[in-house]
């Protein structure tokens, strides 16, 4: 349903918290500060509109993944991957409290399967991989051949894959709205306010184009917006990605797709494609840009052509709709996550998995700030952030080269 943008300046302009970003970081940062400090004033403020960003547009899987795990000072390679699985998985916990907690209506579904597929050998043997992985940590699943697929599916375009079950789905536009509408009343949200400069510190600046608002502490959360406060810009490069969802489809149609009412498809590579049967349409994501969007025209025979290669029996590929978005990426994975200096706090560098990154990090990061000394904050500071990237040209020339790279080694996954 139609929402109604909280655009009203407020008469208050000194605050005890200023959070930039109105996306599932930033909201977790101000619903678990507004916890810690119920006596205190925060403020959201967001440069669009709750439920129209990336936040809202994505495709809406919310599951702890097999972590690419990389060794630091702290430990070895599986003590670092097992810190970013119990992270995750706090955060889906956390997440799931929230949701039941104020009723949100989000479509919030762990039955349905999620399910990595593969439709080549060398996808399979990736799987087979990510699934030892996920075998260490404990994070149950089933296989599926390609006859299991086909049933589940409808389609005999993927020869194997597996099952996570632990799982959730969701209309992320509801989550988040939902998510915002329900912060306590001592957290004042602000949409189609863009942040221009954050000044000072300790009391610190933070300008809008019609006003200016003061704060002890203020908490980064607009992912890789957060460059042009000229932050962090040497440790994120933004990858457009797309999307694609049909009208509602009739029932011989949906029917082509498999008996189930509902299920999610990933690929086993970056590049590749994913998809959502959901409600009665079909969600299709793929294809990336480095920096700026491309033509919708071009992105809507992309998709369509990659719907036609994997359901040829459909009787219409129509989308309906068709989007892009911005993730944030840096280039050795690793989010940033602390304190830049006294008082100013960050979390970005999503990695396009910001829901549950997003939403546990927004709330370890109120954590942090309030002088907490759990064990999860301490998990989540012994992890890497993200290295250096070069300046342009040097920037762009890697990034699409990479890019290219693993379109190409993603063949029939993409």
């Amino acid at each position: 349903p139609r929402r109604v943008p909280n655009e009203q300046l407020p008469k208050e302009r000194r605050y005890h918290a200023i959070v930039v970003g109105g996306g599932y970081t930033g909201l977790a940062a101000a619903r678990r500060l507004a916890e810690l400090m119920p006596e205190k004033d925060i403020i959201v403020i967001e440069a669009s509109e709750i439920g129209e960003g990336s936040s809202a547009r994505n495709s809406g899987f919310l599951s702890p993944s097999a972590i690419e795990p990389r060794p630091n000072a702290y430990g070895s390679a599986e003590d670092d991957a097992n810190r970013k699985t119990r992270i995750v998985l706090a955060g889906l916990d956390w997440l799931r409290a929230v949701v039941e907690e104020h009723k949100i209506n989000c479509d919030w579904d762990e039955t349905a399967p999620r399910i990595v597929a593969a439709a080549t050998r060398q996808g399979e043997r990736w799987l087979l991989s990510s699934r030892q992985a996920l075998e260490r940590r404990n994070l149950r699943y089933l296989e599926h051949d390609a006859q299991g697929l086909r049933a589940l599916l409808g389609t005999d375009y993927y020869q194997y894959g597996y099952e996570t079950l632990t799982r959730a789905f969701v209309q992320p536009a509801a989550l988040i709205r939902g998510l915002a509408d329900t912060l306590s009343s001592n957290v004042t949200v602000l949409e189609h306010r863009a942040v221009e400069a954050v000044e000072g510190s300790g009391p610190f600046k933070v300008r809008t184009p019609r006003a200016e608002f003061v704060a002890d502490k203020v908490f980064i959360a607009n992912n890789a917006h957060a460059r042009a406060l000229g932050l962090l810009a040497d440790r994120m490069i933004v990858v457009y990605t797309y999307a694609g969802l049909t009208p509602e489809l009739e029932d011989d149609e949906l029917g082509r797709m498999g008996s189930l009412p509902a299920w999610g498809v990933l690929p086993p590579t970056r590049m590749g494609t994913t998809m959502r049967k959901v409600g009665r349409r079909f969600l299709i994501r793929s294809s990336w840009s480095y920096e700026k969007e491309v033509n919708p025209q071009k992105v809507r025979s992309t998709l369509t052509r990659l719907f036609r290669r994997r359901f040829p029996q459909m009787r219409s590929y129509h989308l309906e709709h068709v989007w892009g978005g911005m993730t944030a990426i840096t280039v050795n994975g690793g989010m940033y996550f602390g304190e830049l200096r006294p008082g100013l706090y960050a979390s970005v560098g999503c990695q396009g998995a910001g829901v549950l990154r997003g939403n546990i990090h927004g709330k370890l990061l109120a954590e942090m700030a309030c002088g907490s000394q759990s064990p999860l904050l301490t998990d989540r500071l012994m992890l890497t952030g993200p290295d250096w990237i070069p300046p342009e040209p040097f920037r762009g020339i890697g990034a699409i080269a990479r890019m290219t790279w693993e379109h190409w080694r993603a063949g029939r996954e993409y």
